[in-house]
């Protein structure tokens, strides 16, 4: 038995507990890895479409117990006593009773309950596909998408008041950041009754604007607006988000240092709401993945235009136990191809029904792809018609 260890990343949620009770965690690469290497004779995987707040939340009470009806029938195959098939699946049913935990929930839910019972709960960033498998190994395919997950840096920029947020599909978590507090905290030193805006008289000319040397309200703007950009993190890759006031977003871009996206109507009504900041950002975050994935698919394209891809399951499972993959791209919602796969003998066999303790050999792929170091990417689709494209390693 592996125990679980707290997140150490910056933007992985708190533990599982919090006041004795559960809490579905965020995936990470290390828990992906932890739980790619558990083995065992009756690994139990399920997942299920789940919804943050709502009436809604009974249904995904309804799935999970379905999941673990399922679970149950399978280990009744296996012929389990109804005294063993109780004690290994009490950590899941206790969940269904659990008011705090479907308060905490994501897009989809996955439960992964080892050999001992003991329930791994993950909350995910999209709505897999509702499965109960069980096998000697955990079916880890539909993790990847949330492993892979964008965040963006998202400026809440007003004169009033400047928030840094980190913003994903599922949530906007507040960031601190010595940010200046808004406009007046950053030119608190101008003497405003002095200052004065230039105006036209009633012949068209503009009168002298008066205030401190040199002052007027476009330098204030830019001192503004310069001192949010310097205490921002260093830019990277990924474009910054910017709401609040449509016209300083606008200035803002041009004074900033790295991408900037701001959204047509970008007007937030409180700078202090996760929920809103979250809704304002998921079109933005939808297209940048959109384009960023556009471009790994043109790339798997050209690939396979070549020749040099893979696209047969049992070629490409072979290439991935012995490292020689490059770039995965798979198909998120791709039916699981049930069979047998032995990776020290390499030894494949697909099953046309699905048969007691079956894999997914879709998932092994992708599994051995991502642990001998592949990049591997989930699309919302087949690849170039196929469920999935490899590209060796030159």
């Amino acid at each position: 038995m592996w125990v679980r260890l707290p997140p150490i990343s910056f933007w992985v949620s708190p533990a599982l507990s919090y006041g004795g009770e559960i809490r579905p965690e965020r995936p990470d690469r290390e828990l992906f890895d932890r739980l790619a290497a558990e083995t065992g004779e009756t690994l139990i995987s399920l997942y299920l479409p789940a919804h943050v707040r709502g009436a809604e939340i009974n249904q995904d009470r309804i799935r999970l117990k379905n999941g673990i009806s399922e679970a149950d029938e399978r280990l009744e195959e296996a012929g389990w006593s109804p005294k063993h098939r109780s004690q290994r699946l009490d950590s899941v049913q206790t969940l269904l009773e659990d008011e705090e935990f479907w308060r905490h929930q994501g897009l989809g839910l996955a439960v992964l309950v080892d050999e001992d019972g003991e329930a791994t709960t993950l909350t995910l960033d999209y709505e897999p596909k509702e499965l109960s498998a069980v096998a000697p190994v955990f079916h880890l395919r539909p993790l990847v998408p949330s492993l892979q997950a964008t965040e963006l840096w998202t400026l809440v920029l007003t004169k009033g008041a400047v928030r840094l947020y980190l913003a994903s599909r599922a949530e906007a978590r507040r960031a601190e950041a010595d940010l200046p507090e808004s406009f007046d905290d950053v030119n608190w030193f101008v003497d405003r009754e002095k200052q004065r805006q230039r105006h036209p008289d009633h012949v068209g000319t503009n009168r002298a604007r008066h205030g401190h040397e040199g002052g007027s309200w476009d330098e204030d703007l830019r001192r503004f607006m310069r001192a949010v950009s310097d205490a921002l993190p260093e830019p990277g890759p990924d474009p910054l988000v910017v709401l609040g006031d449509d016209n300083l977003a606008g200035r803002f871009a041009n004074i900033a240092d790295g991408e900037i996206i701001s959204p047509p109507n970008g007007g937030i009504g409180d700078v202090d709401d996760p929920v809103e900041i979250r809704e304002k950002t998921i079109p933005i975050i939808d297209s940048y993945e959109e384009s960023q994935l556009e471009s790994r698919l043109e790339q798997a394209r050209e690939q396979l235009g070549t020749g040099a891809g893979i696209t047969d399951l049992e070629e490409g499972l072979e290439a991935a136990v012995a490292g020689r993959i490059g770039t995965l791209l798979f198909d998120r919602d791709a039916e699981p191809v049930w069979g047998e796969f032995d990776p020290a003998s390499l030894a494949i066999r697909r099953h046309d029904e699905r048969k007691p303790f079956d894999v997914d050999l879709l998932d092994r792929l992708v599994v051995h792809a991502m642990s001998t170091g592949a990049e591997v990417a989930a699309a919302p689709g087949p690849v170039a018609g196929h469920l999935f494209a490899a590209i060796p390693r030159f």
